[in-house]
C-alpha cells in the first residue's frame, strides 16, 4: 500500500535540483561532525576539564540550545529578511558556524579553568544555535521545492541521507589521522581546530549552491502575505500539544536520539581506554561509514516498501539488538564492536530516507484537520529531538563516566570495563526499544493518509491563492 501511494505520482524536480539539495547535508555534516564527535574528549583530555564539569557545561549549553531550537521555527516564519524567508538564514548563518568552530576548539589549556570552560561554552552555543536556524530553514525549503509531490519529498530526503553518509565517511576516515599528524607540529588542541576548519570551509560554498536552486521558490524580499488563518504563538504551542501524531513521533525520536548520543558520547572513550588504541577509531568508523554509505543506496528503498511506521520500528529494534550484543560479546574486541555497530547503523537507513517527512506528514494531518497551517513549525520540531538527544544522551554518557570513576589517563580495571560496557550497550538499547514500542502502539498516520492530506492541502492552498489574486487590486 505504501509503495503504491508513493508510485502514484512522478517526481517533477530535476536530478540536479535533488542532488544539490541533498549535497547541502554533506557540507553541513562536514562542518558539524568534528565538534559533535570529538568536543567532549577534547575538553576532558586536551583542556583537562573534569568529566563532571564538562557534563554540566554541555548540559546547560544544550538546554539553552534546545529552547532556542524550539523557538527558531516560529522566528523564521515571522522573519522577512532580504534574501528570502529561508535562504537568508543560511546565507548569514554560515559565518557564525565558522566562528563557533574556532571557539569550540580554541586551545585554552594554559588558561584559567573559568576561561577554558567559558570559551568552549560560547563555541558550543554559537555553533549549535546557528545550526538550529539554518537546519530548520533548509528543511523548510524541501516542501517549497517539492510542493505537494510526495515522490519529490522522498527523493530530496533520501538523497540528503546518502550525502550525509559521504560526509560521515570522510570525517571518520580522516579526523583522527589528521589530528595525530598535526599534533607534533601545532599541538593536539590546535590540531583539532585546524581539522575542523578544513572540513567546515566547503560549507560556505554548499550554501551558495543551495541558494542558486531555491531563489525561485523562496524569492528575495518576501511579501508579508498571509494565506488562511494567521498563526499565533499560542497556535504554535497548541499545534505541538494537540497534534497527537506529532507528539508520538517527537517522543519516539527523542528517545532514539538519547540512546544514539549516549553511544556517540562514549565511543571515543571506548577506543582510547577499552581498546587502548585511539587510531583504531578511525578504522572502525570508516568501516561503519562505508557499510552505511552502501546501505544508504538500497535500504531506503526497502524502507519505502515497508512504509514509514514499520520502517521506523524495525530499524530501532535491530539497532537496539546490535548494541545489546555489544555488551554481551564485544569487550575490548574493536572488530566485533565495528561489526555490530555497522549492522545497527545500516538498518537505521530504513527510516532516515524519510527524514523530516515524518514531521511534515504530521503537519499536513494537522492542517487538514484544523485549518491551521503549522507545517513549518512541524518541520522545525524535527530537529528538536536531536537536540534533546544531544543534551540528555551526552549527559548520560559523561555523568556516567564520572559515576564509574573515569579520569583522564585512567588505568582500566575489569570492573571499570564492565561498567563502561553497560553504559555503552545496555542503557542505549533499552532507550531505543522504548522508542520503537511508543511508535508501534501509538502512531496511526499511514502513508496513504499522509499522501491524501498533502494533496488536499495543496489543492486548497492553490484555491486560496487564486481567490487572493482575484480579489487584489490591479
Amino acid at each position: 500500500m505504501a509503495k503504491q501511494a508513493m508510485q502514484a505520482e512522478k517526481g517533477a524536480l530535476s536530478n540536479k535540483q535533488v542532488n544539490i539539495y541533498g549535497a547541502y547535508l554533506m557540507f553541513s555534516s562536514l562542518a558539524a561532525m568534528v565538534q559533535m564527535t570529538y568536543l567532549t574528549i577534547f575538553m576532558t583530555d586536551t583542556l583537562m576539564i573534569s568529566a563532571g564539569v564538562v557534563a554540566t557545561t554541555l548540559l546547560i549549553a544544550r538546554a539553552i540550545d534546545l529552547v532556542i531550537g524550539i523557538l527558531s521555527g516560529g522566528i523564521i516564519e515571522r522573519s522577512h529578511l532580504k534574501w528570502g524567508r529561508y535562504r537568508s538564514w543560511l546565507l548569514l548563518g554560515r559565518w557564525f558556524i565558522i566562528f563557533g568552530i574556532v571557539c569550540s576548539f580554541f586551545d585554552t589549556s594554559s588558561w584559567p579553568m573559568g576561561f577554558r570552560v567559558g570559551v568552549a561554552f560560547v563555541g558550543y552555543i554559537v555553533l549549535n544555535v546557528t545550526f538550529s536556524f539554518v537546519t530548520n530553514a533548509y528543511y523548510a525549503l524541501a516542501p517549497c521545492l517539492a510542493k505537494g509531490n510526495m515522490t519529490d519529498r522522498f527523493r530530496l530526503s533520501a538523497r540528503g541521507a546518502q550525502f550525509m553518509c559521504v560526509a560521515m565517511l570522510i570525517t571518520s576516515a580522516l579526523t583522527v589521522p589528521l589530528v595525530t599528524a598535526l599534533t607534533p607540529v601545532v599541538g593536539a588542541g590546535w590540531g583539532y581546530m585546524i581539522v575542523a576548519l578544513i572540513f567546515a570551509i566547503p560549507y560556505i560554498f554548499g550554501v551558495q549552491m543551495l541558494n542558486g536552486i531555491t531563489k525561485e521558490c523562496d524569492p528575495d524580499n518576501p511579501e508579508k502575505v498571509v494565506v488562511g488563518p494567521q498563526i499565533t504563538i499560542k497556535d504554535m504551542v497548541l499545534s505541538v500539544v494537540k497534534n497527537n501524531q506529532m507528539l508520538v513521533m517527537f517522543i519516539a525520536y527523542s528517545i532514539y536520539y538519547i540512546g544514539l548520543y549516549t553511544i556517540q558520547g562514549l565511543s571515543t572513550y571506548y577506543f582510547m581506554y577499552i581498546v587502548g588504541d585511539y587510531m583504531k577509531i578511525s578504522v572502525s568508523m570508516t568501516i561503519t561509514m562505508i557499510t552505511g554509505t552502501i546501505a544508504s543506496l538500497f535500504v531506503p528503498q526497502l524502507g519505502k516498501k515497508l512504509g514509514k511506521k514499520r520502517a521506523f520500528v524495525s530499524a530501532l529494534v535491530i539497532y537496539a539488538l546490535a548494541f545489546i550484543c555489544v555488551y554481551f560479546f564485544v569487550g575490548g574486541n574493536w572488530i566485533l564492536y565495528t561489526v555490530f555497530g555497522a549492522i545497527g547503523g545500516a538498518f537505521v537507513y530504513l527510516f532516515t530516507g524519510f527524514g523530516p517527512n515524518y514531521f511534515i506528514d504530521c503537519g499536513e494531518y494537522y492542517l487538514y484537520k484544523t485549518g491551521k497551517d503549522t507545517r513549518n513549525i512541524a518541520i522545525a520540531m524535527f530537529s528538536v529531538p536531536m537536540k534533546i538527544g544531544m543534551m540528555l544522551g551526552g549527559a548520560i554518557a559523561v555523568y556516567g563516566l564520572d559515576a564509574i570513576g573515569y579520569r583522564a589517563g585512567i588505568q582500566v580495571t575489569p570492573e571499570f570495563q564492565n561498567h563502561f560496557m553497560f553504559l555503552l550497550g545496555i542503557i542505549p538499547s533499552v532507550l531505543v526499544l522504548i522508542g520503537a514500542l511508543v511508535t508501534g502502539i501509538f502512531y496511526k498516520l499511514t502513508d496513504e493518509k499522509a499522501a491524501f492530506y498533502a494533496g488536499e492541502n495543496a489543492k486548497k492552498m492553490q484555491e486560496q491563492m487564486k481567490a487572493a489574486k482575484a480579489g487584489s487590486p490591479e
